[in-house]
């Protein structure tokens, strides 16, 4: 018998379980390396690790030039984003304003990302989501090598809490999430998917509670309404299927 697939659901919260958490741990391991690094590591090794898995999974790197060029294609955005950023304090003043355009570029190159791989897998039934997720990952972090050896500042190695923290990164904050979100854009409409990324601030507020650091009023206020919001679009209500807008059928003639 087929295996019978994970519901959606179940994938999209693990998924953005694990996206949440990055944002912490990335800001503990930001003080013993740099911005460029992490980004680097959990592109290129989330890449080499997905391909080491891609025979358990019975997947495969994309076979024609025209998937690699759509694969390219959605993993540059994440390069542009790291040669874009500043990752010097953008507290004040004129910083501010450079983060503030930074947080929407983000915002933009991962929307445009979603929605070509949406496009790609209704134009590919067949897409095998594991294998193009390891081709992204791939093109975006080999192109990074250039820029880390140049720019990469210095890394604490040999940390064993920074080794713990990197390796999260790539299996969780990278393969996990990728995986996970690529393949519910495969069975749902981008509009509901997208929905479901607006728990991972609400994550990670909530583990940093877990830490010590209890949220205000406000953040407190906007977890439970992020939370409410998501429940009310995945309502089944939510999902009911509009009567299509097509030409009437002609009854068969009877015979």
């Amino acid at each position: 018998m087929p295996r019978r697939a994970l519901p959606v659901s179940v994938i999209l919260g693990i998924s953005m379980v694990a996206a949440g958490v990055v944002y912490p741990v990335t800001d503990s391991a930001l003080h013993h390396t740099s911005p460029i690094m992490i980004a680097t590591l959990r592109a290129l090794l989330g890449g080499v690790l997905l391909c080491a898995m891609l025979p358990l999974m019975r997947s495969r790197l994309p076979r024609t030039r025209r998937l690699w060029r759509w694969a390219f294609g959605i993993g540059f955005g994440g390069v542009l984003l790291v040669v874009l950023s500043d990752p010097g304090n953008v507290a004040h003043g004129s910083q501010l304003v450079i983060g503030f355009a930074l947080a929407l570029l983000g915002a933009l190159g991962w929307a445009g990302g979603g929605l070509g791989m949406r496009v790609l897998t209704q134009r590919e039934p067949d897409l095998d989501i594991p294998g193009i997720t390891a081709a992204q990952f791939l093109a975006g972090g080999v192109p990074l090598i250039p820029l880390v050896l140049v720019a990469g500042g210095s890394t604490d190695w040999g940390r064993p809490v920074l080794d713990a923290q990197l390796l999260y990164l790539v299996i969780g904050g990278q393969v996990l999430v990728y995986l996970g979100f690529n393949a519910a854009l495969s069975r749902w409409p981008s509009t509901r998917v997208y929905a479901w990324t607006f728990l991972v601030p609400a994550v990670a507020v909530v583990v940093d509670a877990f830490l010590g650091k209890l949220p205000g009023v406000g953040a407190t206020a906007g977890v439970v309404t992020v939370i409410a919001g998501v429940a009310i679009v995945n309502h089944p209500r939510a999902e009911a299927r509009r009567p299509t807008t097509g030409p009437p059928s002609v009854p068969a003639k009877a015979v």
